[in-house]
């Protein structure tokens, strides 16, 4: 117990110490897309042919009518918001809206290539990416829970409170076609849920806590589109990084130096850095540590990740500060990272 609390207390120490930054990285893709891919039109292909199917499957489930095909447009934003995220592709969103599967959780057949050349024609496109089946699922249960208490007179007080839980989950089908060489060179099922949970004192009124199942399945059908954007281009992302804002021995150097770091002022930043580093490097190895650290995390920030993770693996080897340990596989990750999004970035400048 106190060894849990001891920690506790140096966690809470340490985030006073610290502040953060937010950066944009280039995640890289999963899969490479061919090169002489460059525009991209993208098709809602995943209406079911039986619509009643899944009225019926509503009436069921608790799903509103209209559920899925508002989901199905929020797949769409996902994707849409994530590949306007990518250096690699220009979007078009066509907004053609095709059926499918005759239930929409099964993929159909491919459509044909007349179809396909023809969406690429007529949108000025060089592949097409297609939803081509979408089923989303939502259940709902509640658990009693009974406590026991004593009032102040001793007498014995039973308390109920029922927990809710709400899981909801989405399946989508996606196939990306190239028409110049025919051919599919992507077809993945991404599937994603979320759960939330609630409480009341009665049954009803934990299942009414909940949120609704409708919003909750556009966001996680939103989020599936954005997996999969992510899936096929490299996208920019925001990543946050914590910095050293204090130093014992050195606090109004630190101070300032955060000050400028904050408004961007690298060049200020780092100057203050710099000096305590030369100041405290033999005689407070702790303060030096940190502002090497702070180094690195501004040499990333600006772009330079080989001096980054030389300033890191400074604070770490000379100077002993055991958040820089962790912060070089984080800067050797990016690295890698970093070599496989340029190779998926034939001729563009990012």
């Amino acid at each position: 117990m106190k060894t849990g609390l001891t920690l506790l207390v140096l966690a809470v120490s340490l985030a006073s110490c610290m502040q953060s930054t937010t950066l944009k990285v280039l995640q890289p893709a999963q899969m490479t897309v061919p090169e002489h891919i460059n525009t991209i039109a993208i098709v809602d292909r995943s209406k079911p042919s039986n619509g009643w199917l899944n009225v019926l499957e509503g009436l069921f489930t608790g799903e509103a009518i209209g559920q899925d095909r508002k989901s199905r447009q929020e797949a769409v934003a996902g994707l849409t918001n994530a590949l306007t995220r990518t250096p690699r592709f220009q979007i078009k969103n066509t907004g053609i809206e095709m059926t499918g599967s005759k239930a929409g959780g099964n993929m159909p057949r491919p459509l044909d290539w007349e179809e396909i050349e023809k969406i690429c024609k007529d949108y000025d496109t060089d592949a097409v990416v297609t939803i081509e089946s979408f089923d989303s699922d939502n259940s709902r249960s509640a658990v009693k829970h009974t406590s026991k208490r004593k009032d102040k007179k001793g007498n014995e007080i039973i308390d109920i409170t029922y927990n809710a839980r709400q899981r909801t989950s989405v399946r989508i089908g996606w196939r990306t076609y190239d028409p110049s060489r025919k051919i599919i060179f992507d077809e993945y099922v991404t599937d994603d849920y979320l759960e939330r949970t609630a409480s009341g004192n009665t049954e009803r009124r934990a299942l009414n806590n909940l949120p609704s199942q409708v919003d909750v399945t556009r966001d996680v059908a939103y989020n599936v589109g954005i997996e999969y954007g992510a899936r096929i281009a490299p996208i920019f992302v925001n990543v946050n990084r914590s910095y050293y804002s204090k130093a014992k021995g050195y606090k109004a150097q630190m101070k300032q130096a955060a000050r400028y770091f904050q408004s961007r002022n690298m060049e200020q930043a780092t100057n203050e850095w710099k000096k305590i580093i030369a100041q405290a490097g033999t005689t407070n190895k702790k303060a030096a540590g940190r502002a090497a650290y702070n180094m690195a995390v501004a040499s990333e920030v600006e772009g330079n990740l080989e001096i980054a993770l030389d300033w890191a693996q400074r604070a770490w080897n000379e100077y002993g500060n055991k958040m820089a340990r962790t912060y070089i596989d984080t800067l050797k990750q990016r690295q890698n990272d970093a070599r496989k999004a340029a190779s998926q970035l034939p001729g563009k400048k990012v």
